[in-house]
């Protein structure tokens, strides 16, 4: 239970600004170690790119963040890690299974409309959250896409809270577009509110 709450001293994603560090944990107050004051920082470096200017003013290279839950098929897990030690090679990755509820006991669970869990399938999530190096020749981004190409390949998918870099058609047949947009339209006709791909894709 202690691995799965966001603010237990931001173990999740504390090492993209440098909060595993000994003397940055010395002097960076606890009660500051959490996620909502990671976002507002995430959302600040993402608006005037600080970290990034001072990495390049170090010679260091450019680094690409990688915060990913991604869902594989239990049967088909091992394979992903496997790739995933050769093409990204992060380290904690965090595992957990899951699988829809069945109320009513076997063959009972109800799949849900936008988020594509199979009913009797049974699911390991895997979770990496930190910084890459990007490699000569590629840019930011790429290796998320290769992570989605590879989980697509894999049949999984992945949590929306995950950085994202699909095409709007791909990522709508994937999350359930169709309902989302009777939903969408019935709700929100005049789209007074961000659209789903515009919050989990373009980051608006």
């Amino acid at each position: 239970d202690y691995l799965w709450r966001w603010d237990t001293d931001w173990f999740w994603c504390s090492q993209a600004f440098g909060a595993q560090h000994p003397l940055a944990r010395r002097l960076w107050p606890a009660r500051y170690r959490r996620s909502d004051v990671y976002h507002r920082i995430v959302g600040l470096e993402n608006r005037f790119a600080v970290m990034r200017r001072i990495d390049r003013w170090r010679g260091l290279p450019e680094r690409e963040r990688v915060v990913q839950d991604v869902e594989i098929p239990v049967d088909r897990t091992a394979g992903f890690l496997r790739w995933f030690d050769r093409h990204v090679c992060m380290r904690p990755v965090w595992l957990c299974p899951l699988r829809l509820r069945e109320r009513d006991g076997s063959g009972t669970a109800q799949p849900w409309p936008l988020y594509p869990l199979r009913p009797g399938t049974t699911y390991v999530n895997a979770g990496f959250w930190g910084m890459v190096p990007v490699a000569p020749g590629h840019v930011d981004g790429d290796v998320n896409t290769l992570i989605e190409a590879a989980v697509a390949e894999r049949d999984g998918h992945k949590s929306l809270y995950s950085e994202a870099y699909y095409e709007e058609d791909r990522f709508y047949e994937i999350y359930g577009g169709t309902t989302y947009h009777q939903v969408k339209q019935r709700y929100d006709s005049d789209h007074r509110l961000t659209g789903l791909y515009d919050k989990a894709v373009r980051r608006r």
